[in-house]
């Protein structure tokens, strides 16, 4: 039974590492940064390009999120799975960084 989870856990890691190097590979390039104006905040890619312009009460802290999920972060988020998954899927990672990293995949 512990080597099936093991396997199981594994493949729900590889899978979400896949989604979201795909997901990545679509996105803007480059790291993202936030621009304050006014009503509005911007958030600005690669040579000031506009990623995205938000508006209203959680415009800054949305923001800071898409900053921090920027591409570049996803893509060493998803490196960082793909690397795990074999350890995971041996039975070797610790139970508590297996269940922080299955956490991480279910929810991507």
């Amino acid at each position: 039974m512990f080597e099936y989870e093991c396997r199981r856990a594994a493949e729900e890691i590889r899978t979400a590492s896949d989604r979201l190097r795909k997901l990545g590979r679509k996105a803007a390039p480059g790291v993202w940064r936030v621009a304050p104006g006014g009503d509005t905040i911007r958030v600005l890619g690669r040579d000031n390009q506009e990623i995205a312009v938000l508006t209203g009460l959680w415009a800054p802290s949305t923001a800071t999120y898409l900053t921090a999920v920027s591409p570049t972060t996803a893509y060493n988020l998803a490196e960082l799975m793909w690397l795990s998954e074999s350890v995971v899927r041996k039975g070797e990672m610790p139970y508590r960084l297996r269940e922080a990293m299955l956490t991480l995949a279910k929810g991507l």
